[in-house]
């Protein structure tokens, strides 16, 4: 047969091998900072049999990476996301939920919560921006409603009626709009010649940064990452991290009809009904959590002696003359570094929750096409704050919101209003 050569070495190596080139060694490099987000997925029910929730939350990754935009090219990111899902569907019952999220909350100790639930009644992707505590009168798995469970214990805690997620929404729906579109041509959704043209725009400024200054070391393949999704070609990378390929490389270009499906079927936007069933249930409880905790540390700055003390004397040192003052404020006794950053923690949570509602398809595609928009909703959540972004009070306008409601049409009766 004759001596082929030596085998071609893989380009996507080769060019992870030459954004290294005269960079820092990976041993020399700074960690990331890691900001942790918990997912969590629903499990079946009433006629609902496969949750595609759970088939989406259970299919992402380990690890996420900023997405690399005009502003932030050429730099490298200074943090990691690290998704945390839960290992098992979430049981849809209130009182799995009540005693589940507390639990995760308390022993995981996540910066950002995101729980994915399906939305049978509407054909996009939706981020909720608020949650009600009272009128869940809608029966679980277990035929109960969340008055036990939840509305009488939240009144118990003086949590308010409605609690809003702390991120600022026009940003967050901005940012995932860019994502979700360049994901779709990336990832090959549109079909090869879209994802080629993809891969070149996105050299340009990495050529660019490779004359400036180093890149961010791609993260190696991992178990999970060399392995296919339901069946199709496994995850490759670039210099910001995993990419799920739909069609891996494949010489068949997508149809216009295929390309117009994904793109009809990857409309995102943003919610303020989330259905007063488990998925606002979940919402809530997580947003009360977080706010009961900012609400103990105010409780707790008036009764720590330190802190006691310290506004103690600044009032002494009010009256007093400027010296005394000086001298007064020196003999303060500070609250512990411990403390204080506790506090600060507690602060910069609350409202760090956020619920993504996916439709209820569960085809192959689907939920390859769930995960991608699951991943730049969480991207885009995270890069909006800590971009500063925190919510306002202005409202998006009224075409960003859904007004489907959460579940088919006559499938669930209420006689409530959100």
């Amino acid at each position: 047969m004759g001596d082929a050569g030596p085998p071609s070495p893989d380009p996507i190596l080769q060019q992870e091998s030459a954004v290294q080139v005269g960079g820092v060694g990976a041993d020399e490099a700074a960690p990331l900072r890691e900001v942790k987000v918990l997912v969590t997925g629903f499990g079946p029910f009433k006629s609902f049999l496969i949750n595609p929730s759970w088939l989406i939350a259970s299919a992402l990754p380990d690890e996420l990476y900023p997405s690399p935009s005009s502003s932030t090219a050429a730099k490298s990111p200074d943090y990691k996301i690290t998704l945390i899902v839960h290992p098992s569907a979430v049981r849809v019952s209130y009182s799995t939920v009540s005693t589940t999220v507390p639990a995760l909350l308390s022993s995981l100790d996540p910066d950002f919560v995101l729980h994915i639930g399906m939305a049978g009644g509407r054909d996009c992707y939706s981020l909720e921006t608020r949650a009600h505590r009272d009128n869940y009168r809608i029966k679980d798995v277990d035929d109960a409603d969340g008055l036990t469970c939840g509305e009488q214990r939240w009144r118990r805690e003086n949590v308010p009626e409605v609690l809003y997620v702390g991120w600022e929404e026009g940003d967050v729906l901005r940012r995932w709009e860019e994502g979700v579109k360049k994901g779709l041509a990336e990832r090959g959704f549109l079909g090869k010649a879209e994802m080629e043209r993809e891969r070149e725009r996105a050299k340009a400024p990495t050529n660019q940064q490779s004359q400036n200054g180093r890149l961010p070391e791609p993260p190696s393949v991992s178990a999970s990452a060399s392995t296919s999704v339901f069946g199709l070609p496994p995850r490759a990378h670039h210099a910001y991290g995993p990419v799920n390929l739909m069609w891996g490389t494949s010489n068949v270009p997508a149809s216009a009809t295929k390309a117009d499906e994904h793109r009809r079927k990857a409309v995102v936007k943003l919610s303020a009904d989330a259905g007063r069933f488990l998925c606002e249930y979940a919402l809530f409880e997580s947003l009360s959590r977080r706010w009961l905790d900012a609400r103990r540390v105010e409780e707790d700055e008036t009764r720590d002696p330190a802190v006691v003390a310290a506004a103690a004397t600044a009032a002494a040192a009010a009256s007093s003359s400027a010296a005394a003052s000086s001298s007064a404020s020196a003999s303060a006794s500070p609250s512990s570094p411990a403390s204080s950053a506790r506090r600060e923690l507690a602060r910069e949570r609350l409202g760090k929750v956020a619920f993504l509602h996916v439709p209820g398809w569960t085809g192959v595609e689907d939920i390859n096409r769930g995960v991608m928009v699951a991943e730049e909703a969480i991207r885009a959540l995270v890069g909006s704050w800590e971009g500063g972004y925190r919510r306002n009070g202005r409202v998006a306008q009224a075409k960003a919101y859904t007004q489907q409601h959460s579940e088919e049409k006559g499938r669930v009766a209420a006689n409530w209003k959100a």
